[in-house]
């Protein structure tokens, strides 16, 4: 499956199901391949956590608060599906809110499941974590598809102390906000703006 077509599914046709404080997730099966998508902010609740940024320590790592707080509701869910069943691959999928859960998710996967093959995908991704450089490897299978443009991506701040990990893919070929006025800087994290670069690039 492309790129572009597990966004789609992930904006677009999946159906989640909610837990605890408004964490909206779903499985998708397909063989022995497990694909777990997280959904974007859709909720007041939602925007709260955005906002809960002051870093909490998570083992050896320092975790957007909120984020955090959403990925332990539905941890023990993610981790008992793939416990309790033979998958070869795992594909992570999240778009803004749930693209900071989504690389949460695939640390987690990573050091429990070393020798499966696990991929993710964290589309327009807020930044949520700092890690110290031995231990980035983590996220040497995640991609971040990021539209520069996009305020969302840009924060919090670096300035917060917060990393960008994983490999980027730089969907419209900048990585520089082109317009700083709020509300317009937000048009670039829409979906279908999304879906546009993603079709540009093949």
């Amino acid at each position: 499956m492309q790129v572009r077509d597990l966004f789609y599914n992930c904006a677009y046709t999946i159906q989640y199901e909610t837990i605890g404080e408004d964490v909206n997730y779903a499985f998708v099966e397909n063989g022995d391949e497990l694909q777990i998508y997280f959904q974007a902010s859709n909720s007041f609740l939602d925007w709260i956590f955005n906002f809960l940024f002051p870093k909490k320590m998570y083992g050896l790592f320092k975790v957007h608060r909120g984020f955090l707080r959403c990925y332990l509701q539905v941890r023990n869910i993610i981790l008992d599906k793939v416990y309790n069943n033979n998958y070869k691959n795992i594909i992570v999928i999240g778009y803004s809110h749930g693209s900071a859960i989504c690389q949460l998710a695939h640390q987690d996967l990573v050091y429990h499941f070393p020798s499966m093959n696990i991929q993710s995908y964290a589309f327009e991704s807020p930044r949520c974590l700092k890690v110290p450089k031995k231990l980035r490897f983590y996220w040497n299978t995640m991609t971040r598809i990021v539209d520069g443009t996009d305020l969302i991506t840009h924060l919090p701040p670096k300035l917060f102390g917060f990393d960008d990990l994983g490999k980027q893919l730089n969907i419209l070929g900048d990585t520089k906000l082109v317009d700083k006025k709020i509300p317009k800087c937000i048009k670039y994290h829409y979906p279908q703006v999304v879906l546009d670069g993603l079709e540009k690039l093949g």
